[in-house]
This record gives C-alpha cells, structure tokens and sequence, in this order.
C-alpha cells in the first residue's frame, strides 16, 4: 500500500503484548469519555478565521453560578470551583493552538465555555439541549459550546478536566477546520482522542477482546451515531481511537492527514478527500487496518487468547500468592505456639527439679513437715509421745 506504510509484524506483537499487559492492570470506565453530542450537525453558516457566533446564554443559571469572558471565551462555571477553573483558563489558550496546529488550519478562537460541578447542572448549563447520559463533556461544534462536568455520571469520580477540555476544544477546531463540512462520526471522536492524548488501558482491552470475539464494526456503521449499548459504545470508542491511529502512523501520513483536512475543506466528501489525499479508497484503508488488528490481537495460541488468558493468569497467580501467604501465615503460628509450649515445658520442669530438691529421698516429703505432723500427731495422743534416734538412743521431743 502507497500511502500507509506497513506497519512490522514484530513490533504488532510487541505493542500487543504490552498494551494487553497493561490493561490487565487497571481498570478505567467508559462513562467518564467526552463525546460530541451532535457529531453530524451542519451550522447554517461556515466559521470563519476571524469570529463565530456564540450560542445564547440559559435564562437562569444554576445557584452559585458566574458568567466571565477572559480572551475570546465566555467562561460559566461555579464559584466555589474557582481555582480549578482558573488553571483550564489558562491552558486553554495552549491546548486551542495544538489542536489547530495539527490540523493545519486557522480557525476562530471564539468559543462559550460552561464548567458543571455535576451532570445534572450540565444539562441545565445546556439550556434544554439534548445530552448523552454517559457524558462528561459534550461539545456543540457548530455553536462553539462546550459543557464539562466535574464530575462523571456514574461514578461521580473527578476526570482529569484538562484532557476532558482537550478532547472538546478538538471537536470544534475540527468542524472549523474542515468550514462545517461532515466528517463520519468515528473519524471526530478518533481525532479528538488522539489530540486529548487519551491512553486508556481499558480502551485496548476493548478493542482487543472484540477482535477476539469477532464484534468489529465496520465503519460506515460508526458514521453516524455510536450504539447505546454501554459496551458497543466502548467498542465505538476504541475503533475510532486506532483506526485514526492507523492514519496518523505512518512516515508520511501526517502530511496526507494535513491534505485530507485541506481538501474536506475544500468541500470534498469524506470519502474523496481519503482517496485524493492518501491514494487509495477508505475501504482498502479499513480492510488494511483490520488485517493488522488482527495480527496484533487474534493469532495468540487458545491458552493465552487475549486479555482474557492473560487475566487467568494473573489471577491464578494472585490465589497461589494468597495461599502461600496463608500458609507462611500458619507456619509462622506453628512455630511461636510450639516456642510458647517449650517455653512452658521448661518453666514446669524447673520447678518441678525444684521441688524434688527439697524432699528426702526416702519418703519424697519434706524433713520439716514431717517433724510438725509427728508434734501434732502427739498433741493428740500423749501416749505416742514422738522420739529420735540417734547414734542408738531415743530421744524424746520436747
């Protein structure tokens, strides 16, 4: 293939076994992704380089809310959220002349902002529009409107908001990249991923188990919008994710992606724009990337197939680790009751010598006892008045 370098099979397998490794270890849920809530939405007017029109403000902002413009953005966001705000307000400005930069076009920076502490205040930030339930992020390219929330929905666990506005801000230097023209929805949300820098373990672990199992979308499927379905979405997700990587891989396919922009531009569809700018058509692209998909995750032998063996492993390891700790544990019980027994044995066998040491031999009683019970004896008995012999003569007691 001309314009995708193939790609090593070594290095396929490599890149496999660690990512297949690493998701192993960690675990990141898929509700917490931005997503772009209209992918496909054409704006009546295309951007232009010098200013967009921003969206109308809710009629009634949530309590302990402010509005702010600083730059060419409208911030909202809540005032106990100040200083976390602050430090996006100063990364955005950075993160805009990225995402721009690596699509090769200037674009108006005019965007509105609205930062949530929960879901429930992101879609009333969002005025009435429809929000995806899984979202943390949503970004309206054709108003400039991006909406975050400081927390997920369902786990209500802090994103790492500076990748979440990443992830948004591409979305609409995307759309103004290309001047309002459709793009298939995997190719946005590819894109975005790319560009936010999203490394999520938990996304190669689902690509590489719907490779296994067979369950790749094709891609005109992806054009539109992603499945409902909590796990097909994921799968969404991360197709888009390596197919755009797939694109961008290659020594001399970023400057064919910079051609693509350019030419989608231009007002070239989609598919045209691919087959001018990286000389062959987006089904033999597809047809390439699935073959290396499957050379990276489903040729393991059946024992280790996928993330799945790997996993068996590591919990057979984490049992075997758990019963050897038990045992030790035990051992270790073992050896300091058999050490306290001891130590009671030797404690009773020194007092007993002790003992034995102050009777006589003949008897085993003590001398002294024996001489008050014969004194006592004879108290009671005047008759049997208690005598000692010695050297052949009787002595009487007194």
């Amino acid at each position: 293939m001309a314009a995708v370098v193939k790609r090593s099979a070594v290095s396929c397998w490599l890149w496999g076994l660690c990512g297949g490794l690493l998701g192993g270890a960690v675990a990141s849920l898929w509700g917490g992704d931005a997503v772009n809530a209209q992918p496909n939405a054409v704006a009546p007017e295309p951007a232009t380089l010098q200013t967009a029109q921003l969206p109308e403000l809710p009629e009634e902002l949530p309590e302990g809310y402010v509005i702010e413009a600083k730059d060419r953005v409208r911030w909202i966001y809540p005032t106990s959220a100040t200083d976390e705000v602050a430090e996006l307000q100063d990364a955005q400005p950075d993160i805009w002349h990225k995402v721009t930069r690596e699509l090769g076009q200037e674009v108006a920076a005019d965007l509105d902002i609205r930062v949530a502490i929960e879901p429930t205040d992101m879609r009333r930030l969002a005025g009435g529009r429809p929000l995806p339930s899984y979202a943390t992020g949503v970004a309206l390219p054709h108003q400039g409107l991006i909406l975050l929330s400081l927390t997920a929905p369902q786990t209500w666990m802090r994103p790492n908001m500076v990748q979440l506005l990443t992830h948004e801000l591409s979305h609409v230097a995307l759309y103004r990249a290309v001047a309002g023209g459709q793009v298939p929805r995997w190719f946005s949300e590819g894109v975005a991923i790319h560009q936010a820098g999203e490394r999520s373990l938990a996304r190669i672990r689902t690509l590489w188990m719907g490779a296994l199992a067979g369950k790749l979308m094709r891609a005109d499927q992806l054009s539109g919008a992603f499945p409902k379905d909590h796990h097909e979405v994921a799968l969404a997700y991360a197709q888009s994710a390596d197919l755009v990587r797939y694109l961008l891989e290659g020594t001399d396919d970023r400057k064919r992606f910079g051609n693509l922009i350019s030419k989608l531009r231009d007002g070239e569809t989609f598919t045209d724009a691919v087959a001018s700018a990286y000389h062959v058509d987006l089904g033999y692209i597809e047809r390439e990337w699935r073959n290396e998909i499957t050379g990276r995750y489903g040729r393991w032998p059946s024992a280790l197939a996928g993330l799945t063996g790997i996993w068996s492993i590591g919990a057979l390891l984490l049992v075997v680790g758990f019963v050897r700790t038990r045992r030790q544990h035990h051992r270790t019980l073992a050896q300091w009751q058999a050490a306290e027994a001891e130590a009671a044995a030797r404690l009773t066998r020194q007092r007993r010598a002790h003992a034995e040491a102050s009777r006589t031999p003949a008897t085993g009683t003590n001398r002294v006892d024996e001489v008050f019970d014969r004194l006592a004896d004879s108290r009671r008995n005047p008759a049997e008045i208690p005598t000692i012999e010695h050297e052949g003569r009787n002595y009487t007691l007194h």
